[in-house]
């Protein structure tokens, strides 16, 4: 007897063998998929699926093929037949496999796009910490800058100095506290542009700063910076509005009382669409977008006597101050902050 004689004799009992072992080995991976996910995903690969349920599609249609080939009882009816057996237990293997791969590939795909989010996630987290570190570079080079310009004053005043005994005139021309604090605004708002300029490509965005401080239960201002018009004259808000500017005043102040008398940093990214923030006229709206109040504790305008003040900075696009920025935005300020203090301080030392 050949080989082909062979397996059309038995090929109803070899087609059975191959069925329920398909279908068997289709019922495990269906349980593994189910239940031992975690398992199977290290190993599982849509490939490997595909090609599982293709082989089992050629059991089964070998199974439909043997089925002719088998020589019919015919002392049976139809589903008497022997080969009936057979292909039901083919068609039942082919729905395992065919589920497992349906099962399988769903969470194949969404553990490949929880994969893909937690990388673009990292991403993000790496260009958030890239960015942190140009802004403190950017930082160090702004505050390096300023004890540069002081450096070459003092050093000049040294220099044209008459005798080896300086005088207080000379160390006043050296020291210069009101120049210093001038460029101490500047400074920042610099720095303001330069990272609008890099993140957003904000070239022409402008930047103000306000520096206020009590006196006689008001917050006035005393110093200022324009980037645009690169003026240092205070802001006009408290003259035609000094009641919002009163520290005692609770039913309508302005940013800055509201850090003072709160303690704490106000950071208001947009203006316009904030509930909170009312601006004193239309016409701000044009120009006072987004912004950060920040209160100066023991601020000393005169040197030695605390008063309560506040520091604002505010531009004219809407959302670059942002709360979740806070961290970098207090330790920027506080850096700036500190030179302001000095300034004043030395100012009262040479009179």
């Amino acid at each position: 007897m050949s080989v082909w004689d062979f397996v059309v004799e038995n090929i109803e009992p070899i087609t059975r063998i191959g069925s329920i072992a398909a279908a068997a080995f289709g019922a495990i991976a269906l349980l593994l998929t189910l239940f031992l996910w975690g398992w199977v995903s290290t190993w599982y690969r849509e490939t490997w699926a595909k090609l599982a349920i293709a082989m089992f599609r050629a059991v089964s249609a070998g199974s439909a093929v043997g089925s002719k080939l088998a020589s019919p009882k015919p002392n049976l009816t139809g589903f008497d037949q022997p080969w009936v057996a057979t292909i039901l237990i083919a068609v039942l293997g082919y729905f395992l496999w065919e589920l497992t791969g349906v099962i399988g590939d769903g969470r194949f795909k969404k553990k490949a796009t929880e994969h893909a989010q937690e990388i673009e996630a990292l991403t993000q987290d790496l260009e958030d910490v890239e960015l942190q570190v140009y802004r403190l570079g950017w930082l160090v080079t702004q505050l390096r800058e300023l004890a540069h310009e002081k450096l070459q004053r003092v050093r000049r005043a040294c220099v044209s100095a008459d005798s080896n005994r300086v005088s207080i005139q000379k160390v006043r021309e050296g020291l210069e506290p009101e120049r210093q604090i001038r460029l101490i605004l500047e400074s920042l708002a610099s720095l303001l542009r330069i990272e609008a300029t890099l993140k957003q490509g904000g070239s022409g965005q402008n930047f103000r700063i306000g520096l206020f401080a009590e006196d006689s239960g008001f917050l006035v201002p005393v110093d200022a910076f324009d980037l645009a018009t690169r003026s240092h004259e205070p802001f006009t808000s408290y003259q035609k509005y000094p009641v919002r500017f009163s520290v005692d005043n609770i039913e309508n102040p302005s940013q800055a009382v509201r850090c003072v008398v709160e303690g704490r940093a106000i950071i208001v990214p947009d203006c316009a669409n904030e509930a909170s923030f009312d601006y004193f006229e239309d016409k701000q709206r044009g120009y006072l977008r987004s912004m950060v109040a920040y209160p100066l504790v023991e601020f000393c305008r005169d040197g030695h006597t605390p008063v309560r003040a506040a520091l604002l900075l505010d531009t004219n696009v809407a959302g670059y101050f942002r709360e979740e920025d806070r961290e970098m935005i207090e330790m920027r300020i506080k850096e700036f902050v500190v030179r302001i203090d000095l300034e004043y301080a030395v100012g009262r030392l040479i009179g």
